[in-house]
């Protein structure tokens, strides 16, 4: 068995990628979406309150996707990450955005139908053929929204970090910064931020057991799409303005199923399901004799070349 104990090029080091995360993703990100991301909803006039929500909070977010690939394509040290977003010619990557899409409406189902069954949620239909074109377009812009946020965590966090730290510490990291990410919303609890940082560690270890950032895509999107235009529930504490269901606010309770202000991911029943989830994972990982996976890093795999400091040479230990 081959170890390798070296000291790591200062841009592998954690307080670098995460000052850089920070940077991009929080400031220059940030920026851009607000200064052009919100072109579209200018130029389109006469829109309906549906429209103008989607183009508010949804749309714009594919300026983030665009501002991501190019700075994978500019940045040569980030190229590699291309490899893990690029669709595959064989049709995997579609699967397994299916397979996400999937389990983002059975996940997020659930947490709605304990809200249900326990009494704190009414819902009625509100749906017509006329809305047809607006829940389609809702759709493409809410996984601009949600590819967003999945290549700045489980792809930028989840492998600039992995290339020299174990998988588990990307994964661990993901998961804070995920529900630390949401601390600023509207109704936000410290069960909500609780949920979304198990959210954020189950996502990872989905794309760390798929292999494929695209089951990433899918379960997130579908899992707002879901709660936010399928049954109008607050999808992070964000209320839609169109949904195939209408929720009767006046009769909402905020109880142990459900959030008033936040929604169901303010609730336990989330946190049991994105729990649930994880542990779903490691047990298959353990059957299959891949937990060990998640003490590596690229380096060690030798899928990176190792980068060590100037002052500490690399130490090898020959194979047993």
């Amino acid at each position: 068995m081959k170890a390798i104990f070296t000291k790591t090029h200062f841009s592998n080091r954690i307080i670098w990628i995460l000052a850089l995360w920070f940077l991009l993703y929080e400031l220059v990100d940030g920026l851009l979406i607000l200064t052009v991301g919100g072109l579209p909803g200018q130029l389109i006039p006469n829109q309906s309150a549906g429209l103008a929500f989607v183009l508010e909070y949804y749309t714009p977010l594919l300026v983030s996707c665009v501002f991501f690939i190019l700075l994978c394509l500019i940045v040569k040290k980030n190229r590699f990450l291309i490899d893990t977003f690029r669709p595959s010619k064989e049709g995997r990557s579609m699967k397994m955005l299916g397979i996400g899409l999937l389990l983002g409406f059975l996940t997020n189902f659930f947490c709605i139908l304990c809200a249900l069954i326990h009494g704190d949620i009414k819902l009625y239909p509100d749906f017509s053929a006329s809305q047809i074109p607006l829940m389609a377009f809702a759709l493409i812009s809410v996984f601009f929204q949600s590819t967003s946020e999945e290549l700045w965590c489980r792809c930028f966090l989840y492998d600039r970090i992995n290339v020299h730290y174990p998988l588990w510490v990307a994964v661990l990291i993901n998961g804070v910064l995920f529900g630390l990410m949401h601390c600023f919303n509207p109704g936000v609890t410290a069960l909500a931020i609780a949920d979304i940082a198990v959210c954020g560690i189950s996502y990872s270890l989905l794309r760390w057991y798929t292999g494929s950032i695209w089951t990433c895509f899918g379960i997130h999107t579908m899992w707002n799409f879901t709660q936010n235009f399928l049954f109008g529930l607050p999808n992070s504490g964000l209320v839609s303005e169109a949904s195939v269901f209408h929720l009767d606010a006046s009769t909402a309770l905020s109880n142990w199923c459900y959030s008033y202000e936040f929604g169901v991911e303010g609730a336990l029943p989330a946190v049991f399901i994105d729990t649930l989830l994880a542990v779903v994972i490691l047990w298959a990982a353990w059957k299959k004799g891949r937990l060990g996976e998640l003490l590596e890093s690229r380096e060690s795999r030798g899928e990176m070349p190792v980068m060590a400091s100037k002052k500490t040479p690399v130490v090898e230990f020959p194979e047993q």
